[in-house]
């Protein structure tokens, strides 16, 4: 990918430019004057090997096209000594063959900057060869095959590196867009869990009348819900604005970001089982591993806790018969974590219809405890239905 922002030179950089200038623009001044234009062909050459481009207007491909031409009118049209070329034409060299490299690797279209570039590279020799009698014809072959050797390897080197910024692209591409579909599945499984809970609790007071002293509580618990919702869509929303923020060239700018959202685990069952059993007056038996709280991969903490969120989500859409729901998360003797939620709701439910008519959080659950080495089992237990997930520890 081209920049396409003007950047600066950096102290570094000015630095060897500004040695590029004093070592090779003096000897000029010592020699006739033709050697001006050796010298100034060279050190345009070398500087445009080492600025990072753009710089101001200016693109690499012009700044190629530009010391590209320079270098082959030089070697047209000068008709001084012979061994004065000798003195520049290794800088001038090197660094045509490090713009040759650079424009192939960073350019959308490199074939024809990149051969002006190359060319420029393998006909530099023949300056002194071509008008050296005691090269002859035999000679300057020689040097153009000898040339051919180190612009190949530039262009190959170019190459390869486009090919592994390409990777690195399509990798960080690959990275954001499944941190991107995270933040989309912690939107539906906690924002979904408090809209449930809002529309039965709706549903429910349409069917029944609610006891004036029962309405403040009914409202205050819609408002909560609607809060906790509308909280958790700003850290999602605000996690996606910081992942796009990222800079989009430069080593390990590239890596994607840990999200900053808050991750829910085992510590926060407790409070999600409370309120829970709070809104829906189902009792809810929490059975938790206190060992294992703060003590699990964030991956495992996370997984289980949504786990049992979206199991919860499932009995108040699907299961509004339920008289009792118990939650366990246990280690068991192959220390995994075992994580259970087992109502006794039946098959169906008279507000929202039967349990066939979801599962996609399930499923894509399912996904992730097969990523993470588990596996997930969901049906039918009894006079009720149990979501059974395991993980493992090690």
């Amino acid at each position: 990918m081209t920049r396409t922002t003007p950047i600066g030179l950096g102290r570094r950089r000015a630095l060897w430019c500004g040695l590029t200038l004093v070592l090779l623009g003096l000897p000029a001044f010592l020699g006739p004057p033709i050697a001006l234009l050796l010298a100034l062909v060279a050190v345009a050459t070398v500087l445009a090997a080492l600025v990072p481009w753009p710089l101001g207007p200016v693109t690499l491909v012009r700044a190629g096209y530009v010391v590209a031409v320079l270098s082959l009118a030089v070697d047209l049209g000068y008709r001084g000594q012979q061994g004065l070329t000798l003195l520049w034409m290794p800088f001038e060299f090197a660094a045509l063959l490090v713009l040759t490299a650079r424009l192939v690797r960073r350019e959308p279209r490199p074939v024809l900057p990149g051969a002006t570039l190359a060319i420029a590279a393998l006909v530099l020799p023949l300056r002194f060869t071509v008008r050296n009698p005691e090269s002859g014809t035999n000679g300057s072959l020689l040097m153009l095959v000898l040339t051919l050797v180190p612009v190949l390897c530039a262009v190959g080197i170019g190459m390869r590196l486009r090919t592994t910024d390409t990777r690195s692209r399509l990798a960080v591409l690959e990275a954001r867009r499944d941190q991107r579909l995270h933040m989309a599945r912690v939107l539906h499984d906690f924002v979904a869990h408090e809209l449930t809970g809002m529309v039965l609790e709706v549903q429910a007071a349409r069917t029944s009348a609610y006891d004036p002293g029962e309405y403040d509580a009914f409202l205050a618990r819609l408002e909560e819900s609607g809060l906790r919702a509308l909280d958790q869509m700003d850290r999602t929303l605000d996690t996606l604005r910081q992942a796009e923020q990222l800079p989009a060239h430069g080593g390990a700018a590239d890596e994607p970001a840990e999200a900053p959202t808050r991750v829910h685990g085992l510590g926060d069952l407790p409070d999600l089982t409370e309120r829970f059993s709070a809104s829906t007056s189902i009792p809810t038996e929490l059975d938790l591993d206190e060992t294992s709280v703060g003590t699990l991969r964030r991956e495992i903490d996370e997984t289980a806790y949504t786990l049992v969120l979206e199991a919860l989500t499932n009995v108040r859409r699907h299961a509004a018969g339920a008289t009792s729901v118990r939650v366990g998360v246990r280690r068991d003797a192959e220390d995994r974590l075992c994580v259970k939620v087992i109502d006794n709701g039946g098959q169906s439910s008279p507000l929202v219809g039967d349990r066939d008519g979801g599962g996609t959080g399930l499923a894509g659950l399912d996904e992730r405890f097969a990523l993470l080495g588990g596996g997930l089992e969901a049906g039918p237990d009894g006079t009720g239905w149990q979501v059974t997930g395991i993980l493992p520890l090690l």
